[in-house]
């Protein structure tokens, strides 16, 4: 019995470590997207940009506020639009700082966000599993394989802990 619990226990750490090792590659993955998508969300940025100089108005900001002051709907909803875009440019500039510069806990944080599970799926689309080579990566892997191990063999550590001090004996005093 003993030796299956620790083929059990190898079989699970692997598989653990196997999938920890994927979150590495998939913020590589997802940091990629992000600077597609922020550099098509810049592009339009910098064509507000150049039409708010064209026409003499002192930043985007303030061509926006005399967009929405405008009597045609299509225009103040053009301009909420237009300030949607310059907000997302701001999210992604914050987000590809936190997948470039963040440790692979805070990048797992940022991706595995429900808010973003929109943006997960489009990138486990085209996501294939690897394995990262980098030290790094590798101790990330080992850390969250062992942890997590250790949480999902805890509660039988705790039964047969259990279990040991019912079976021993009393001793009288």
């Amino acid at each position: 019995m003993k030796a299956l619990v620790n083929i059990m226990d190898k079989i699970i750490f692997a598989a653990l470590f196997i999938a920890a090792l994927q979150v590495p590659v998939l913020a590589d993955h997802y940091r990629q997207y992000l600077t597609g998508f922020y550099d098509a969300t810049a592009l339009q940025v910098a064509g507000y940009e150049s039409l708010a100089r064209q026409f003499g108005y002192a930043s985007v900001p303030a061509m926006l506020d005399d967009l929405r002051a405008n009597n045609s709907p299509v225009v103040r909803q053009d301009a909420e639009q237009k300030a949607l875009t310059m907000r997302r440019l701001q999210d992604l500039e914050t987000g590809l700082t936190q997948l470039q510069t963040g440790n692979y806990f805070s990048r797992a944080w940022y991706m595995f966000n429900p808010d973003r599970f929109d943006v997960l799926k489009r990138v486990g689309e085209n996501f294939a599993p690897s394995v990262p080579l980098s030290p790094p990566a590798i101790i990330y892997s080992v850390v969250v394989a062992i942890i997590a191990n250790m949480l999902l063999w805890t509660p039988a550590w705790c039964v047969r802990g259990a279990r040991r001090l019912r079976r021993r004996p009393q001793h009288a005093a």
